[in-house]
Order: C-alpha cells, then structure tokens, then sequence
C-alpha cells in the first residue's frame, strides 16, 4: 500500500523554517491521534481489552469519550483515574520545569474511568515527570489519582497485533483494518520500532514500486544465486555488498526513492554510459544533477515506477555485482 493511502499517514508539505522539528511535532500528534482513532472507531470490545491489559478496569455498559489536547479541566469524578506516558522507551526525566499549565496529548473517558495520555516520539524524546504530574491536575476536584503507567510504543503495537489475530477470529473487519493501518503508520514513520526493509520499502510512494523493490531486495538475497553477499551500511535505505567489497546496489530514499547501481570504479565512469542504456530502455530519462555526474560517474539511478517488468533491469544489477 501507498504510504499516502494509509488513513493515518499525513501528507506533509514544504515546510520553509524548522522543517525537522515542525516535521517531529506533525508526526507526534499524528501518532496520538492515530492511537486514539483506533479506539475509538474500533469495537468498544478494544477499549476494555485495553484498560485490562492496563490492569484497569471497565463496566460493559460503559460508553467511551475520547479527546485530543485536554485544555479544559475534567469535572467527572470517576472511580479510577491514571495518566498514561507512552514513548519509544520507558525512561522518564526530570527537566526541572515549573510550568502551572500542562495539555494532555489525549484522553479516554467513561463512568468508571479517566484516563489522561502523553506521547513522545522519537528516541531522544522522553518522558517528564513534571509534564505526568502537571496533568494530575486535569482530574476533577478531589478525584484520586492512581500511580502513573507507563508505556512504550513498541509495547503498544504488540498489544494492537495480539488483538487483530482475536477480531480477525470475529470476523470484525474495520477494527482489523484499523488495526491494520496503524502498524503500517508505525512502521512507516518508525514508531516503535528500528528502521526495518519494510520501512525502506514503504517509503516508495508508488504500490508498484514498493512491490519492486521487495523484489529486488529478494533476488539479491535469494534468488540471483549471489554467495557472498552482506548488508552494506547506509542510514538512507538498503545497501547491498559483496564481502570485503564496496556497495553494488542501494535501494535508497534519496535522489527521489530510486534504486542505484554502483558499477565498477569510480575512474572508468561506467554509470554514465548505464545511466544511458537504462533512460533508453525505459523511455524516460532520469534527471541527474551536474553533481551527481560529477561525483558520482560509477552510477546508474533506476526510478521503481518506471519499470514495467523486473526482467528489465535483472542485467544491469547483476553486471554491478560482477564488476565489484
């Protein structure tokens, strides 16, 4: 699926000051709001499995509230009531902040309980005990407060795909496809989680693409018969390497999501005249910046959406493999 088609996948923008912390912000209360949508457009059935898993507890007759950004105060004194930290680890700091007004991320209301959510993303992102505690201060009048919960995000998605197996028995298929959608949200903003193959691949806007490149990354591994083959290190995407060699192909999120091959060395600028083989092959010409023949003249990039048929470029990847 298109990382666009994911119901909780936000299209994001240029964006022209503080791109990566407006970027940081965008998927932080993307992810909240996903998190809470699940529940609530789910089963109610979701939300009392979760406050049992939470060791909570809730009447059958109960009907749910949820809310983002808590700015009012809550005026329901309810028998349980618990603030609920998630993040991508279970570390809380003190950051010494003496703030009086505190906005919960998110709430979950009924007659037996109150619940009041803060979520962090991001590994440096932690938890603060002073922001947990400030929202204590949300709680109706005299309400008592049990201990805080604190949850990580991965824990989260485990709890989410224990229940799909239980509703796929039930035959409940928009709370599985709510769950569904929210594990592919994570992986493809790598809530939860490392950055997985699958993450790299679902960066590819195109469905048809991101089956490429599943393919790909299969007949390097399994299919080409290749015998000495590892992972070639590279923050960007998949790299590919024969031991003790450099990279002869990446499947990389830059240079517009493509597929690169690096073929023979630098000085014999091979790439180029690959570069040209493959813009004619495929009838399209793929858009080099001078840099980029420059720098790299050993080469070749292969936009996914382009290929018709995986037949078209098995050649060139295994001439990059020969040549390393």
């Amino acid at each position: 699926m298109s990382i666009y088609k994911n119901i909780f996948h936000y299209y994001r923008g240029q964006t022209r000051k503080g791109s990566e912390e407006t970027k940081q912000l965008q998927i932080e209360n993307n992810t909240t709001k996903a998190f809470i949508n699940v529940l609530q457009h789910s089963s109610p059935m979701l939300t009392m499995r979760f406050l049992e898993w939470l060791g909570l507890y809730a009447k059958e007759t109960d009907k749910f509230e949820y809310m983002y950004q808590v700015s009012n105060e809550l005026h329901r004194k309810t028998p349980q009531a618990v603030v609920v930290g998630i993040s991508e680890t279970d570390k809380i700091i003190n950051n010494l902040q003496d703030k009086k007004y505190y906005i919960p991320d998110g709430a979950i209301l009924s007659n037996s309980v109150s619940i009041l959510i803060e979520t962090k993303i991001g590994l440096n992102a932690y938890l603060d005990i002073n922001q947990l505690e400030g929202h204590k201060k949300r709680f109706a009048i005299n309400q008592k407060v049990d201990e805080n919960i604190i949850l990580t995000w991965n824990e989260i998605r485990n709890f989410f795909q224990e229940q799909l197996s239980y509703f796929k028995k039930a035959n409940d298929i928009l709370t599985c496809f709510l769950l569904e959608q929210f594990e592919e949200f994570c992986i493809i903003n790598c809530i939860g989680g490392t950055k997985t193959n699958e993450y790299f691949f679902l960066q590819f806007e195109k469905v048809k693409a991101q089956e490429l490149a599943r393919k790909i990354h299969d007949y390097i591994w399994s299919e080409s018969g290749y015998q000495d083959i590892q992972d070639a290190e590279t923050k960007d995407g998949i790299g590919y390497k024969r031991i003790g060699k450099s990279k002869f192909a990446t499947l990389t999120t830059q240079r517009q999501r493509c597929f690169i091959l690096h073929i023979g060395k630098k000085e014999q600028m091979l790439g180029l005249s690959v570069q040209k083989e493959i813009d004619t092959l495929l009838g399209r010409k793929f858009d080099r910046k001078d840099y980029e023949i420059e720098k790299y003249p050993h080469e070749a990039y292969i936009r996914l959406e382009w290929i018709d048929n995986f037949e078209q470029i098995k050649p060139y990847i295994d001439l990059a493999y020969n040549l390393r």
